[in-house]
């Protein structure tokens, strides 16, 4: 009976086996794919950053080649030239050496000459080892005479070498600080080419702004002319000229004017610089026929003076009187300011004969 049960377990661990060694290499292959998966993810990203890497090197690569284009002929001269200066060098210190030994030679050969012209002197005779010696020391003479002739042509070529290197060094000093100088010429020049791009498109945007203003303020002069009842036209004021709304520096002048970029535009009027809250004076007598806010006019206010003409005040910071009031010259009727389109603290004043715009100055007093 115990046979048949020790049978029985071993042939369940058999059959078993097969199973548990199947779910084992289940779970594995599963670890297996989900490694696979984030090692392509991971190759995908590599991948990505090194494209991105590799324009970024091609790119410099790129600029690095116009830099060395810019020098590159003036390197290679200077590596010439030293090469050159260098084998002079060393040709002048070869031709040093030989004449030294030629002089230690020479002044061998004549030592040794005297030394003979000394013992065979009470003789009176002339010796062969002192015709030998005479002979040596001539011979050394010439070419002591020959070898200092060649180190000196050495001595001038070197230096002119010296200096054709020096030259050529010190343009490729001059060129290196050019290019770096345009670098950084090019990179002021972007920098202010962007600064001018945005000035011309606000620009544009106020000359825009202004057309539609001066649109507006003619269809409002042209509305307040016909619904005024017509009389006749005097065309005269109260004295010879009128008076100045404000006293300031003027900032922009009566007709059309250039602006950058060839751009132009048309002023109806006179802007007038002042203080922020200055006194705005009534020109001469008359009505106020608006006083409100307008478009890029800002406060306005607009004085119908009954012989043909209008006088116009805008950028006011305030409007003392309404419309139907009667003015006199001189009198305060808004405060200067920087409404609408102002840039900058000021008065805009206009002078209209027959609703038509003209130039105020000539009526100023």
């Amino acid at each position: 009976m115990n046979r048949y049960i020790i049978l029985a377990v071993l042939l369940l661990l058999v059959l078993s086996a097969p199973a548990d060694e199947l779910s084992d290499k289940q779970k594995q292959l599963q670890k297996v794919q989900s490694q696979l998966q984030t090692a392509q993810k991971k190759a995908k990203e590599a991948e990505s950053k090194k494209q991105k890497a590799d324009t970024e090197i091609r790119r410099t690569a790129s600029l690095k080649r116009r830099v060395d284009d810019n020098l590159g002929k003036l390197r290679k001269d200077e590596s010439v030239k030293k090469q050159s200066f260098h084998r002079v060098s060393t040709q002048l210190s070869e031709a040093n050496q030989k004449l030294h030994s030629l002089e230690d030679l020479q002044n061998h050969s004549l030592e040794m000459l005297l030394r003979a012209d000394r013992s065979f002197t009470p003789t009176q005779l002339q010796h062969r080892d002192q015709r030998f010696l005479a002979m040596v020391a001539q011979h050394n003479t010439i070419r002591l005479v020959s070898m200092q002739g060649y180190r000196s042509a050495l001595v001038q070529e070197r230096s002119l070498r010296e200096s054709d290197l020096s030259q050529v060094a010190s343009q490729v000093r001059s060129q290196d600080a050019e290019a770096k100088k345009m670098n950084r010429t090019i990179s002021n020049l972007q920098s202010e080419s962007s600064k001018l791009a945005r000035e011309q498109k606000q620009l544009q945007s106020q000359i825009a702004k202004l057309k539609k203003d001066a649109s507006q303020l003619e269809s409002l002069i042209s509305r307040l002319t016909s619904s005024t009842p017509s009389a006749p036209s005097t065309y005269k004021f109260t004295a010879n000229k009128i008076s100045w709304p404000v006293r300031g520096k003027i900032l922009r002048s009566y007709g059309q004017q250039t602006r950058a970029y060839g751009t132009s535009v048309t002023s109806n009027g006179i802007d007038i610089a002042v203080a922020e809250g200055t006194a705005v004076a009534a020109a001469d007598d008359g009505e106020v026929v608006f006083a409100d806010r307008f478009g890029g006019q800002g406060n306005l206010v607009i004085i119908d003076h009954k012989n043909g003409f209008f006088t116009v005040y805008a950028y006011n910071s305030s409007i003392l009187d309404s419309v139907g009031a009667k003015v006199k010259r001189g009198q305060t009727i808004a405060r200067s300011g920087s409404t609408g389109s102002a840039t900058e603290p000021s008065l805009h004043f206009e002078l209209r004969k027959d609703g038509k715009s003209i130039n105020p100055v000539p009526y100023l007093e």
